[in-house]
C-alpha cells in the first residue's frame, strides 16, 4: 500500500506539472475550404502580411463566411495587424459559431474559460466546448475530459472525462492519449486499470509525449514483469489496428 500510494502521488505531480504548462490553443480555420480567397488570406497570414489577411476575411465575411469570421476573431484575439481585443475577438467567435464552426465554438469557450475579454464563466466555457466536441472536434473533445475531471462549471465525473480524452485519443491526440493512460492509473474513473493505464501512457509515449516515460517509470513500481508484457502488446495492437482495436 505504501508503494502504490507513492506511485499514484508521483503520477498526480508529473500530471500535474505537465497541465500546467500545457497551453489550449486557439483554433484557426484552416484551408479545407475551397474558397481561394479564403486560402489567400491565410497565405497572407503565414507570410506575416496580416491587413491582407483581414481584408480578405472581412469581404468574405460580409458574405456570411464562417471560417473567415472565425479568422478575424483570431487576429483580434492575437493583436495581429489589429490592436489585441478579446472583446471584438469574442464578438466574431460567436457568429462564426451561429453558423455551427466547431473551431469557433471551442475558440469561445477558451475565452469563457480563461476570462480573456469577458468574465471567466465556466460553465459558459463547457457549454461552447460541448458544442464543438458533439460535432467531433478533436480539440474540444480533449477539453471535455478536463472539464469533467476538474469540475469545471460542472460536477466532476471521472467516467465523463476518460470517455471524452479517450475520443480525442483514439483520434491521435497524444495528449489525450497521455490522459487516458493517467485516468486508468490513478483509478479517478471509479477503478485503477494497472495494465489499460500503462498501454495507453506507452502509446503517448511511443507518439512523441514528454512526460509519459517518467509515468511509466512509477507505473511499474507496482506491476508485475506480465502485466507490463500485456500492456506493451495491447499498446502495439492498438497502434497496428490504427486505435480500432484499443484497451
Amino acid at each position: 500500500m505504501r508503494e502504490y500510494t507513492l506511485k499514484k502521488t508521483s503520477i498526480n505531480l508529473i500530471v500535474s506539472v505537465l497541465f500546467a504548462i500545457t497551453s489550449f490553443s486557439l483554433m484557426l480555420s484552416d484551408l479545407r475550404s475551397e474558397s481561394s480567397a479564403l486560402k489567400a488570406g491565410i497565405e497572407a497570414m503565414n507570410r506575416g502580411h496580416y491587413a491582407t489577411a483581414l481584408r480578405a476575411f472581412r469581404k468574405l465575411a460580409k458574405t456570411g463566411d464562417a471560417q473567415a469570421e472565425n479568422n478575424i476573431g483570431y487576429l483580434y484575439e492575437r493583436g495581429l495587424g489589429v490592436p489585441q481585443d478579446y472583446g471584438t475577438a469574442l464578438k466574431w467567435y460567436k457568429r462564426s459559431a451561429s453558423k455551427d464552426l466547431p473551431e469557433a465554438e471551442y475558440n469561445a469557450g477558451l475565452l469563457y474559460h480563461y476570462g480573456y475579454g469577458v468574465a471567466k464563466n465556466q460553465s459558459e466555457a463547457k457549454k461552447w466546448f460541448e458544442k464543438s466536441a458533439r460535432k467531433g472536434f478533436t480539440d474540444a473533445e480533449f477539453m471535455m475530459g478536463h472539464v469533467y475531471q476538474n469540475g469545471w462549471g460542472v460536477r466532476q465525473n471521472g467516467v465523463k472525462a476518460l470517455a471524452w480524452y479517450k475520443r480525442a485519443a483514439k483520434k491521435g491526440k497524444i495528449e489525450a492519449q497521455f490522459m487516458t493512460g493517467y485516468m486508468f492509473l490513478s483509478g479517478d474513473a471509479g477503478q485503477e486499470e494497472a495494465v489499460k493505464g500503462y498501454a495507453w501512457t506507452e502509446i503517448s509515449m511511443m507518439n512523441g509525449y514528454e512526460g509519459a516515460k517518467e509515468v511509466i517509470d512509477y507505473a511499474e513500481l507496482s506491476m508485475k514483469e506480465s502485466q507490463i508484457k500485456i500492456a506493451k502488446a495491447l499498446a502495439k495492437q492498438c497502434l497496428a489496428s490504427e486505435f480500432k482495436n484499443c484497451p
